[in-house]
């Protein structure tokens, strides 16, 4: 039934959409704005072919999400009714290719090709996203609508937490995801952008700015809920910082107000949860962390003796087989199925090779310079201060990588190419649809002409701040 239902969808679903973001600015926001939550869905909107559900790497068949026909729809839409404003080849995309190429090497040779065309085949949907985030900018699609399906999933998410916390009683809550540790680095990505957006947007209304600190809050709620310390201490740092940097950039009457309610909830919270959370740092198995240092150990032996790597998605098969790399498990030894290495960079390294590695690090730090780079150039405007709240967010999402693989995890994959598509696009756009000088009387004329904001109200041409 849900091969069907699925077909269904593809062969009318994504014709329909596509008509209607091709005649219709509203519903192509909107499409956007769902595919933005589609991620949240997880295993719930994705259907896989030639599943392989025992294996215990990261991807397990050929995926499709609801994501991913959205995101395939609105690409058609922009072939067809905005091929002039089309960007072909987006910021990153010659690295990208790069790391494709060795991952298509890494997938000739892993021992079992299947397992890693499963990956190989991701890294083209992730692409699309990312490609498909910059063109709907670039055509004019308004930022209001990434907030929708931003604020959407912080609605959703703190709702599903409180139930899983306090109907359902579960420890260590693990949301729509099948793991707890899926929740952090997914939600952390986005945290610091929609608090960002509901302190600094001056069109918004009371109930909007609201939702926005609401939904912030709550996705920090739903981190501590999973009981995960890094989590935990990332999204309380990305919170402190995306405060410190607001008042510092953009200090209102509303900015200080919102400081102060969010400090009284922080405090509330802590005393409520400071108990769970010390029991939750004592009583950590130690088992978990030796377990980690003998996988990376594991992850380590493959990357040294194989230049491009032991294949993709193949780690967990390799570790598995081969006695000499799993001869040093002592805490997973009876399991009949080795795991995943949790540690993304390891991972990389052990499936792709060092170049892969290297690759994949050049990839993320030039993702990063553009982004503070970029919300330097332009501080003392709204778009800077966005640009530097997904920059915090990368950041916590790439600090996780050292202790987690869950950037493999294809709804943190699909976030990750959503908001480095909303930064590239939110810079490369030909027209910001809104352009909003931030409230500083003393520095507004110099520090707006430095930014290239039109003090007049009017488009404003950003092609010379481009990388």
């Amino acid at each position: 039934m849900k091969y069907i239902i699925f077909l269904t969808f593809v062969v009318a679903g994504v014709p329909a959409m596509t008509v209607a973001a091709t005649y219709s600015s509203s519903l192509r926001g909107w499409l956007v704005a769902a595919l933005i939550f589609a991620t949240f869905l997880g295993d719930k909107a994705n259907i896989n072919f030639m599943s392989m559900q025992q294996y215990r790497g990261p991807d397990r068949g050929f995926e499709i999400t609801l994501a991913d026909l959205i995101c395939w729809s609105l690409i058609l839409c922009m072939l067809i009714r905005f091929p002039s404003r089309i960007k072909w080849l987006p910021y990153n995309t010659l690295w990208m290719l790069v790391f494709f190429g060795l991952a298509a090497i890494a997938t000739a040779k892993a021992p079992r090709p299947v397992l890693a065309s499963f990956s190989l085949y991701k890294m083209i949907r992730i692409y699309l996203v990312y490609w498909c985030l910059v063109n709907c900018l670039r055509a004019g699609v308004e930022m209001e609508y990434v907030w929708w399906g931003l604020v959407s999933i912080g609605m959703f998410m703190t709702l599903l937490a409180l139930k899983q916390k306090y109907v359902d009683g579960l420890y260590r809550i693990h949301g729509p995801f099948d793991h707890s540790n899926t929740i952090p680095p997914y939600l952390n990505q986005i945290m610091p952008f929609l608090l960002t957006w509901g302190l600094v947007q001056r069109r918004f209304g009371l109930w909007q700015s609201a939702a926005s600190v609401f939904g912030s809050l709550g996705m920090v709620f739903a981190v501590v809920a999973t009981q995960s310390r890094a989590g935990m201490a990332l999204a309380g740092t990305c919170l402190v910082a995306t405060l410190v940097i607001t008042n510092v950039q953009a200090r209102s009457a509303r900015v200080t107000a919102v400081t102060a309610l969010v400090f009284v909830a922080i405090v509330a919270g802590g005393i409520k949860s400071v108990d769970s959370i010390i029991d939750r740092i004592r009583k950590a198995p130690e088992t978990s962390e030796a377990a980690r240092d003998e996988f990376n150990v594991a992850a380590e032996m493959m990357a040294k003796e194989n230049w491009f790597g032991v294949g993709l998605n193949n780690f967990s098969h390799v570790l598995t087989v081969t006695p000499k790399y799993r001869s040093h498990i002592k805490v997973m030894e009876t399991e009949e199925q080795a795991g995943v290495a949790h540690h993304i960079y390891w991972l990389t390294a052990a499936e792709m090779g060092y170049p892969g590695l290297i690759v994949f690090l050049i990839i993320v730090a030039r993702f990063m310079w553009y982004m503070a780079r970029q919300a330097y150039r332009l501080r003392r405007s709204k778009e800077g201060l966005l640009l530097f709240s997904i920059l915090l967010g990368a950041a916590a999402l790439h600090l996780s990588g050292f202790l987690e693989w869950a950037l493999r995890i294809t709804p943190v994959t699909q976030m990750f190419a959503i908001t480095t598509g909303f930064a590239v696009g939110l810079v490369e756009s030909a027209i910001w649809q809104h352009p909003e000088p931030l409230p500083l009387p003393d520095q507004a004329g110099p520090a707006l002409v430095e930014t290239g904001i039109d003090q007049t109200g009017g488009t404003v041409q950003f092609s010379s701040i481009i990388l």
